[in-house]
């Protein structure tokens, strides 16, 4: 009965230092990227699928029909006009 492993993927062991061991393979890149990633980790997500996230994020200008579709998306370009004129910003 002591090599069950206990239910939901859950371990008796604590959180930081599973993070610690794992960041050797993901580091982020600025103070933004590891708030992103302690808030995706705090949310529920695992490990993997917040590294994924942040990933998909990073690069997702660089999938080819997202580019398509920012190219052929004239109000995006009417708003990045705006907001490089100072007309519209991205706070709240």
């Amino acid at each position: 009965m002591r090599d069950m492993q206990p239910p939901n993927g859950f371990t008796d062991q604590p959180k930081h230092s599973a993070r610690k061991l794992e960041t050797k393979h993901y580091s982020p890149g600025t103070n933004k990227d590891q708030l992103m990633l302690d808030y995706l980790l705090d949310s529920g997500f695992q490990w993997e699928e917040a590294v994924t996230l942040l990933n998909l994020r990073e690069h997702l200008y660089e999938n080819a029909e997202m580019r398509q579709r920012i190219t052929e998306d004239y109000r995006m370009h009417f708003v990045k006009w705006l907001y490089e004129h100072g007309l519209v910003n991205d706070s709240f």
